[in-house]
């Protein structure tokens, strides 16, 4: 009798789809590891965004704003020049 050759096609046709998920799945890790990647590189490049600069009302040194000490709608370099006021 012959011996069935049915079972060795399904094994076959079993590891070649294994074989293409494995593949499929290898090529979307890649392109999420690629793309994260990216990403970072794109957010470390990335400036920091400018801040507005004030002149001292006393001494005429550019301050940025987050740092300047306001008074009476003037801002100030530093404690000393805001007690000091405007010359």
């Amino acid at each position: 009798m012959a011996p069935r050759r049915e079972p060795r096609r399904e094994a076959s046709s079993h590891c070649s789809v294994s074989k293409l998920l494995l593949l499929v799945i290898a090529i979307v890790v890649v392109y999420f590891v690629l793309t994260g990647l990216a990403r970072k590189r794109r957010q470390r490049s990335a400036p920091p965004p400018a801040e507005a600069m004030v002149p001292c009302a006393h001494c005429g040194v550019n301050v940025p704003r987050s740092e300047a000490l306001g008074a009476a709608g003037r801002f100030f370099c530093s404690e000393e020049h805001r007690r000091l006021g405007a010359t």
